[in-house]
């Protein structure tokens, strides 16, 4: 469980885009795959976000309307996250539905109290009336 946690935060940390990048600052290497422990990565940086952070963050529509939560992270086999799962519907947590959206659906940014934000183009309604996400290995009755 916790080599889980760990992979899906750092697949969240390496795929969220920059929210306000400085064109002008000189760019950064990728960090190495084969780094040694005593290179160990020790913090995060300003533009990347923990996926702590994303889980159950509030997706909002562009009318600032809350339309879901994120419950899940889909990880594809290069690391990167390939869908958010977003719960709709249901009232606290009771009769909600998880909805799969692919991660460039979603617009990632910080307001002015330096707190992250989740947009999407979707509407709560669309994703009402999308199909529900089934996890692997979920049992059909």
């Amino acid at each position: 469980m916790k080599k889980l946690i760990t992979a899906i935060s750092l697949a969240a940390v390496m795929a969220v885009p920059a929210v306000a990048q400085d064109t002008n600052a000189p760019s950064q290497a990728a960090p190495s795959a084969s780094r040694s422990a005593d290179e160990a990565v020790t913090t995060t940086p300003a533009e990347r976000v923990l996926a702590s952070k994303l889980l159950n963050e509030s997706v909002r529509n562009k009318a600032n309307e809350s339309i879901g939560d994120i419950n899940d992270m889909v990880i594809d086999k290069s690391g990167k996250v390939a869908q958010v799962i977003v719960g709709v519907g249901g009232f606290l947590g009771l009769g909600e539905k998880d909805v799969a959206l692919s991660f460039d659906q979603l617009s990632f940014a910080t307001d002015n109290d330096g707190d992250l934000t989740v947009t999407t183009e979707a509407t709560k309604e669309s994703l009402q009336s999308a199909p529900a996400y089934e996890k692997p290995g979920a049992r059909r009755q």
